[in-house]
């Protein structure tokens, strides 16, 4: 298939975001706090997913607004690696085009994981060497996806689940004679019984947290979707060949995932074919 040059880098971008989001699902589903490199390598898949996912979607809004031209290099820079300002303008975009729903505001959790990943790509990821060096005062990001993890935990479990996990916690510290205290993943010391009890809490609701990831990109699938079907209607109108524009929607089938499927799945990387070179 003979296709432009435009069409080849959307195809590229494509691949590199629904890999980036496939792989952050699936080490979210099988984060280990006891082992920080797993939560290093989630935020930074799915920072660089959600990133890439609203550029493209501005670089199609724009491609849609101004005859197939692309924003130029410094429009996207002004953007930066803030998923906040990204998340704004994608919404901005969704409104016009008419995808009103599922967009999240503060207090929702949703907010707050995407807050976390932007203060992770926009320079949190290097804590641990600007502490060495003594440079930036970022927030650890181990300890403030902990808490965002738990907060959601929360509120997603039942009194009841809590109690028996708490009793199972209780059960085998008293078992082991774990009675001290540890550093645990709140970055403070606690008994060890509340470090189990939490690290298990987290452990049960990992698939509670990809949900809600997959909520924040939902409706930016359904924006994508809108401007791609404008921008191909507009090819076939103008008779512009080779094509310009790939079903990008194709990309994130994910997208369109239910609830309960996204709790439960823990292997998402071979779960979707996409296709090869083009």
């Amino acid at each position: 298939m003979i296709v432009s040059q435009q069409f080849r880098l959307l195809n590229q971008e494509g691949h590199l975001a629904s890999r980036a989001f496939l792989t952050g699902f699936q080490e979210m589903a099988s984060i280990d706090y006891d082992r920080p490199g797993t939560v290093y390598s989630t935020l930074f898949q799915l920072s660089i997913a959600l990133e890439r996912l609203m550029k493209i979607v501005i670089i199609l809004d724009h491609m849609a607004q101004h005859n197939f031209s692309t924003p130029t290099d410094k429009d996207l820079r002004r953007l930066g690696h803030s998923l906040i300002e990204l998340y704004m303008a994608t919404e901005k975009i969704g409104r016009r085009v008419g995808v009103l729903q599922g967009w999240f505001q503060t207090p929702a959790i949703q907010t707050e994981i995407l807050s976390t990943l932007s203060e992770f790509a926009r320079g949190a990821r290097y804590f641990n060497i600007d502490q060495l060096v003594n440079g930036a005062n970022n927030i650890d990001p181990l300890t403030r996806w902990f808490g965002v993890h738990m907060k959601l935990a929360k509120a997603s479990l039942s009194y009841k689940r809590k109690e028996s996990i708490m009793a199972r916690s209780r059960a085998h510290c008293e078992a082991f004679g774990l009675f001290g205290w540890e550093m645990g993943p709140k970055g403070q010391y606690d008994l060890t019984v509340d470090v189990t009890y939490e690290l298990e809490v987290a452990r049960v609701t990992r698939g509670h947290v990809v949900w809600s990831v997959i909520e924040i990109l939902k409706p930016m699938y359904l924006v994508m979707g809108t401007l791609e079907d404008a921008l191909h209607r507009a090819e076939l109108a103008k008779g512009i060949t080779p094509p310009v524009v790939p079903h990008m929607t194709e990309f994130f089938p994910f997208g369109m995932t239910d609830r309960s499927t996204a709790i439960r799945r823990k292997q998402w990387t071979s779960l979707f074919h996409i296709g090869g070179r083009v």
